[in-house]
């Protein structure tokens, strides 16, 4: 007992954020639980996980690498509140233009040739996740992580209220409200930054030096941004095909699974956002700790144990549609590729501490091939074709990566 007491009291802050990271999730799992459970509409329910979906693919190419950057440039700083100001600044004036692009597109889209009809969630999704990102970096770096958690619990907590209202008034669910908490922020966000950005304009931004970092950034990210483009194609091209390729049933099981799996990646989110910033200036960049490993594998296997139980009697009580076999068959691979995907990704903070992006790009590029090698070789349901290669493919290039570290002479220590 001393000794449980002894572990909590040394991890109290780690727990104590992933707590309040947890309960940000849950009511981000709610929003599109809700559709489900109170207005019992599965359709709307895709649609909402395929803008999720999309706009998951888009964000990478958004800020040309600087929230990536962060924490390597001031991992090489001699002046670390200089970076911190610096790159804060040549975000606003990212985020302004973004959002300028982003009407643009809702303009174009409205008036001129219409191309894709969920543009408006699309954007405004694609800013959140922009702004939450960079924020995430940004108060990891100030020693303030859960002020980023704050961002997203107000905006759908927001959006939470608006769905339950409708539901209590007894109006019919409409896609749109799952994001007006996200839309409503950044567009409070954009004129803070926009009243920002001119007050302040000649004393502070004008001589930022915006094209060096800018520069920097890309040259050092360009590798992340394709990498993370082809993880999130694997991980999301089942959602993103589910409206045209899956039943209802199925796109409906799939997108459960992968939203209750959230637990793991949440897990594994908490404990990298909490540690990236001991990770990154350890100085010995050759080094695995081997105490936040294990510390970390453990947490993940916690919430893999948990997620199985929620899901299958989730899924067998609430939703009986399914035979056992095909829940554990499906169940099973989606969560073990979601486990081996966050050790996968905690292996690739390593790569990025020495400055070796370009590793990253290649086990990715490697992973998205052997992802559709596999998924077009198989003879099964397209439903258990997409889970089935997303696990495998997955777990080989973990393996891979693996091996690389330990040729790189990586040890735990």
């Amino acid at each position: 007992m001393n000794k449980l007491k002894q572990i909590i009291s040394n991890n109290a802050k780690l727990f104590s954020f992933i707590g309040l990271s947890y309960f940000d999730k849950m009511v981000i799992f709610l929003l599109p639980l809700a559709v489900l459970q109170l207005f019992q509409d599965k359709s709307e329910y895709i649609t909402v996980e395929y803008i999720y979906s999309v706009a998951i693919l888009i964000i990478p190419f958004l800020d040309l690498g600087i929230s990536g950057y962060f924490f390597y440039a001031y991992r090489n700083a001699s002046n670390y509140r200089k970076v911190v100001a610096e790159v804060l600044k040549i975000f606003h004036l990212i985020y302004l233009a973004l959002m300028f692009l982003g009407l643009a597109f809702i303009f174009i889209h409205y008036l001129l040739i219409p191309f894709e009809e969920y543009i408006v969630c699309i954007v405004f999704r694609c800013l959140f996740l922009l702004v939450f990102t960079f924020l995430t970096s940004y108060y990891r770096l100030i020693n303030k992580p859960q002020k980023a958690l704050f961002v997203t619990m107000s905006a759908n907590i927001f959006s939470l209220l608006f769905v339950l209202t409708y539901f209590f008034l007894g109006k019919d669910f409409e896609y749109w409200l799952i994001f007006l908490g996200q839309i409503i922020f950044c567009v409070v966000f954009f004129f803070q930054t926009l009243k920002r950005v001119i007050s302040k304009w000649t004393k502070s931004y004008k001589i930022v030096q915006k094209i060096d970092w800018l520069k920097k950034s890309f040259l050092f990210s360009w590798p992340n941004i394709i990498q993370v483009f082809i993880l999130m194609y694997v991980a999301n091209y089942g959602k993103i095909n589910a409206l045209e390729n899956l039943s209802v049933e199925d796109g409906v099981l799939l997108s459960l699974t992968q939203r209750f799996s959230m637990l793991i990646h949440l897990t594994h989110t908490a404990i990298m956002g909490f540690l990236l910033k001991d990770l990154f200036v350890s100085e010995d960049v050759l080094a695995i700790n081997k105490n936040i490993f294990i510390k970390y594998v453990l947490l993940l296997l916690s919430a893999l144990v948990i997620v199985v139980v929620f899901l299958i009697g989730y899924m067998y009580i609430v939703d009986n549609e399914y035979t056992m076999n095909q829940l554990i068959f499906n169940i099973g691979f989606i969560v073990s590729y979601t486990f081996t995907w966050c050790v996968y990704s905690h292996f690739e903070i390593y790569y990025s501490r020495e400055n070796k992006n370009i590793l990253k790009l290649y086990l990715a590029i490697f992973n998205g091939t052997l992802f559709i090698g596999i998924f077009n070789a198989l003879q099964f349901g397209y439903l258990e074709r997409i889970t089935l290669a997303m696990f495998l493919s997955t777990f080989v290039t973990l393996l891979l990566s693996m091996f690389i570290l330990r040729r790189r002479n990586y040890k735990l220590v």
